[in-house]
């Protein structure tokens, strides 16, 4: 039996999905892990794109190349008719950067500060290329956010969003010392200088 460029039904199920509407082309070059959720009718997800955890696909939505959909910590719901773009990347679960604490998935989870929420791209809502939607955002129907956009917040239905000028601006500091020691409890046999010297 020929395998064809996209996964069959019957695998998508196998994944984990509940549902899966028809017809889909699910490239075989993308990953899944932990799945659990549903895909609905006219569905198309391109190559080499990461899925994770529970995911809410409705109908006639198109996943272009190398997105990451990371639903482990919250529901990624994305609405019907709804797109994102090449390299888009959707969290609902992060590391609370202002945190003096570790951000490793594999130091003791105590020693983690993580922000978590669900994620929802509205009815015909699209994304475009490199954009970045954090924990808790809601991107509103009909809205359109353009490319290499960093979305913090939820934007209301119909709203278009562009990223303006690029800059990074320092907004506070993190204790050095306090994470370094966090991190030697970890290595035990080196020091917070040992780690910075690795550094």
């Amino acid at each position: 039996m020929e395998i064809g460029p996209f996964y069959s039904r019957e695998e998508l199920l196998a994944f984990g999905f509940t549902k899966v509407g028809s017809p889909t082309w699910v490239s075989r070059k993308s990953s899944f892990y932990a799945i659990h959720g549903s895909i609905g009718d006219h569905v198309r997800v391109d190559d080499f794109c990461i899925l994770k955890g529970h995911l809410e696909i409705g109908s006639y939505v198109h996943i272009a190349a190398f997105c990451s959909l990371s639903g482990v910590a919250g529901v990624v719901a994305m609405g019907n008719c709804s797109s994102i773009g090449n390299r888009v990347s959707i969290f609902t679960g992060s590391d609370d950067f202002r945190a003096n604490s570790l951000n490793s998935n594999l130091v003791p989870q105590e020693m983690v500060s993580t922000i978590s929420g669900d994620v929802r791209i509205g009815i015909a809502a699209m994304v475009s290329a490199h954009s970045v939607i954090l924990p808790g955002v809601s991107v509103g129907d009909a809205a359109a956010v353009g490319a290499q956009c960093l979305l913090s917040h939820s934007i209301e239905a119909g709203t278009v969003l562009v990223s303006g000028a690029a800059r990074c601006i320092p907004v506070g500091k993190r204790d050095v010392a306090k994470i370094l020691e966090l991190a030697a409890k970890v290595m035990p046999n080196s020091g917070p200088g040992a780690l910075s010297e690795k550094a």
